[in-house]
């Protein structure tokens, strides 16, 4: 990663996420910002950024907490932050137009506003 994105995520953001299971994806679309998720777990998030794909792998149990980021015309990653929850596509959890998959994430500029000091780069 070259540093971290310096504004909140925008709705029409282009975003990629690595996850433990499925690996790099890119194709993210943020579909909305500040919304209010509940999880299947009955707990609910508020201020995440959700994004949206109609084609390629959706996420599975074991994505959530890698990376999610963007990258720059020059090829540069920047990190947004980590992968929350998501999944959509259907069974084959791949997916389409009528069933899309979803990821939800915490902005990093969140974490930078909510805790003591910011986040680092290596």
């Amino acid at each position: 990663m070259a540093d971290y994105w310096r504004r909140w995520a925008q709705s029409g953001d282009q975003v990629c996420s690595g996850g433990m299971q499925t690996g790099e994806r890119c194709g993210w679309k943020v579909k909305s910002t500040q919304a209010t998720v509940k999880y299947t777990s009955g707990t609910t998030a508020r201020n995440m950024v959700v994004a949206r794909k109609t084609s390629g792998a959706c996420l599975i149990g074991g994505d959530s907490g890698g990376p999610v980021y963007t990258v720059d015309s020059s090829g540069r990653a920047y990190a947004k932050c980590i992968v929350s929850g998501g999944g959509g596509g259907g069974g084959d959890h791949s997916g389409g137009l009528f069933d899309p998959c979803e990821m939800i994430f915490t902005d990093i500029g969140l974490a930078n506003s909510a805790l003591p000091g910011l986040v680092a780069r290596y």
